[in-house]
């Protein structure tokens, strides 16, 4: 029994620190320099210099293009789901907001930091906090749809396709169906059952886990919009998704990766997933696991894969800057307009 109690306290006390959000942050920021290091050693700094600096620019600024049109997409599939609860901002707020929430993530440790800023600023503003909160989940968990419906359709493809089959180790197929199939499986169960309710009959005991009370604002986040504007939102998410994945293609021909488009529209929902895992700071690290991961199975050399995740994470650095820039115009704008009030 004395031993158990030391270790039973040492568990308290960690469980206390990670709840604790400064904890917390340094914590993703450790993890994110472990695993740069280590990747960085792995592959040779000059060598992963070399690779980056030897990147085509005329892709690399296709890239950029396509992901200001992603952002776009994106403002819009928010703008139609915060407006099917309520005619709140207007859709040049919401892309503003996106690329402050992109320039928050700069900076702050979780991935879901520019999500927080956005949600704060419609409260500000709006006074709908619960509104705010519940678009933003769903506007990403549609983007996640989506990217799972155009790897299904990658799969189907290249299942009956003869020519140009994409040829990976079984452990990569098994993660890609079990993603592509399960995201889209896990909402239409979360949609289409009262799943709560289900519980409550069957497992009472379960309202009493951890993050029960998470899961239960999820659900009812989900519930709370029709099938027909969630219809809508997954139409968006296709041109969404679409665009991803040539900005991941034209990242990789800039690098002179030569892969076929369709190992990216496979590959996508894990991207995808990975930018919403709360490990490291802003996915850095994590995100580079990934693609060695996915990329160096089919041929790709760890440089290189690794040069690709931080190519991408440069576009969504640059983007989180403009937002700042944005930010920053957009204060000089009202502080100007604040003598001029104040003459009248």
């Amino acid at each position: 029994m004395s031993q158990k109690r030391p270790f039973h306290r040492l568990v308290q006390i960690i469980r206390t620190g990670l709840k604790n959000k400064k904890v917390r942050g340094i914590l993703q920021v450790l993890v994110s320099l472990s695993l740069l290091t280590y990747f960085v050693y792995d592959v040779g700094l000059n060598t992963l210099v070399a690779d980056l600096a030897a990147i085509d620019k005329r892709w690399y600024l296709a890239a950029f293009v396509l992901f200001q049109v992603n952002i776009i997409i994106r403002a819009y599939r928010w703008y139609i789901l915060l407006h099917s609860l309520n005619d709140g901002a207007s859709f040049a707020h919401l892309l503003y907001l996106y690329y402050l929430g992109f320039f928050a993530n700069n900076f702050i440790p979780s991935g879901f930091g520019g999500d927080v800023v956005k949600i704060a600023n419609l409260r500000q503003h709006y006074g709908r906090g619960a509104e705010a909160l519940s678009s933003v989940i769903m506007e990403r968990l549609t983007g996640l749809m989506g990217s799972s419906i155009v790897a299904l359709a990658a799969l189907a493809l290249n299942a009956l396709g003869h020519t140009a089959s994409i040829s990976l180790p079984m452990y990569m197929w098994v993660i890609i169906v079990f993603t592509s199939m399960g995201i889209p499986l896990s909402f239409v169960i979360l949609r289409g059952v009262d799943i709560l309710a289900v519980l409550a009959r069957t497992a009472p005991s379960v309202q009493r886990l951890p993050r029960y009370d998470s899961f239960e604002n999820l659900v009812n986040t989900v519930h709370r919009y029709s099938w027909s504007v969630l219809t809508y939102s997954l139409f968006i998410s296709l041109p969404f998704t679409i665009s991803l994945v040539f900005i991941q293609y034209s990242i990789a021909v800039g690098l002179g990766v030569d892969l076929p488009i369709s190992v990216f529209f496979l590959f996508v929902p894990m991207m995808a997933l990975v930018n919403l895992l709360p490990i490291a700071f802003n996915g850095l690290g994590t995100r580079d696991g990934v693609y060695r991961l996915l990329f160096v199975p089919v041929g790709v050399t760890p440089s290189l894969a690794f040069a690709m995740s931080l190519a991408f994470y440069f576009l969504r650095f640059t983007t989180g800057l403009m937002g700042g820039l944005l930010y920053a115009v957009r204060s000089v704008q009202q502080l100007a307009q604040v003598p001029r009030a104040e003459k009248l």
